[in-house]
């Protein structure tokens, strides 16, 4: 159902799982995030997301695996990792099943559209015969990522919203 690999007219996304079982391609994807999980772009993300002081980013790699789906978000061409889309299960519904999604992009990749077609992408990616809802939170001080939501098709609704968060759900399939 979820794919392991995708891409777009200027993206490819793929699962980090065959970089983290390499320990020399493991300190290379630790060093490009090092570099893209800077204070800004990890600001609006909930305390879970967050770098500690007393973690770093093998620590922050490694709560990522354990609980998450993660790909990388890479420019065709270059090659260059750009960000993550992290994707984490959640319950089934009846037949249908619910995945919460969260994304990030280096600050050098703001602005330039590669959050709606990475959100495009994955819909379109995403197998249509299996019904999926996806489910994203956006701090309510990041409307910037509410937007980019709603252009991927995605609707807020009020009764998973909090006072601090405002979700957006997506039908697939």
């Amino acid at each position: 159902m979820l794919p392991d690999q995708f891409k777009t007219k200027r993206l490819t996304i793929r699962n980090w799982r065959s970089d983290l079982a390499k320990p020399s391609k493991r300190r290379q994807l630790e060093d490009a995030l090092t570099a893209i999980l800077s204070p800004a772009v990890l600001a609006h993300l909930p305390p879970p997301l967050q770098l500690t002081a007393d973690s770093g980013v093998g620590d922050w790699v490694s709560a990522r695996a354990v609980e998450s789906d993660v790909l990388l978000v890479s420019l065709i061409g270059s090659n260059t990792l750009i960000g993550l889309l992290i994707i984490a299960p959640g319950h089934k519904n009846a037949d249908l099943r619910n995945l919460h999604i969260g994304y990030l992009l280096a600050q050098s990749a703001w602005g330039k559209g590669y959050a709606s077609e990475l959100l495009s992408g994955l819909v379109t990616a995403l197998k249509p015969e299996t019904p999926v809802q996806l489910i994203g939170g956006v701090s309510r001080d990041n409307p910037a990522s509410g937007r980019v939501l709603k252009k991927a098709g995605f609707q807020k609704d009020e009764t998973l919203s909090t006072p601090d968060t405002d979700v957006f759900v997506r039908l697939t399939g």
